[in-house]
């Protein structure tokens, strides 16, 4: 526990710019996690939730064949992405409109998602 602070710490985030409270909990907890990354945290609560993990984008279904069990994902500043449904965590259809989480693999025919997760399902409207 050498790497915990004994007071609560006050940081600013590097995307939106607000003050945070790095707190001797959420200190605590990290260790007790055995997080490897025990470093301030560069983002807010709010940030942290809103931007995907390191090295995972996010994006939404363009369309999925839950027949053939592949389909796209568009991206906002990169080309659309082929996602195949083995690489569904948890889900077995996509719908167009579905918010997902993934990381960037290497298929047979380049670029795909893998280790997709289903983030929020496009409301029914």
């Amino acid at each position: 526990m050498s790497n915990l602070k004994q007071q609560d710490e006050t940081l600013f985030c590097e995307r939106c710019g607000i003050s945070f409270l790095w707190s001797v909990e959420e200190q605590k907890h990290r260790i007790a996690a055995n997080t490897l990354d025990t470093k301030p945290p560069s983002h807010c609560p709010g940030c942290r939730h809103l931007l995907p993990d390191a090295g995972r984008e996010r994006g939404f279904v363009k369309w999925y064949n839950a027949q053939k069990r592949y389909g796209f994902i568009t991206r906002r500043s990169a080309p659309e992405i082929y996602i195949h449904g083995s690489e569904l965590l948890d889900q077995r259809r996509l719908a167009p409109g579905d918010l997902v989480e993934f990381s960037i693999g290497t298929g047979e025919r380049g670029p795909m998602a893998q280790v997709v997760q289903l983030l929020e399902r496009l409301a029914a409207g």
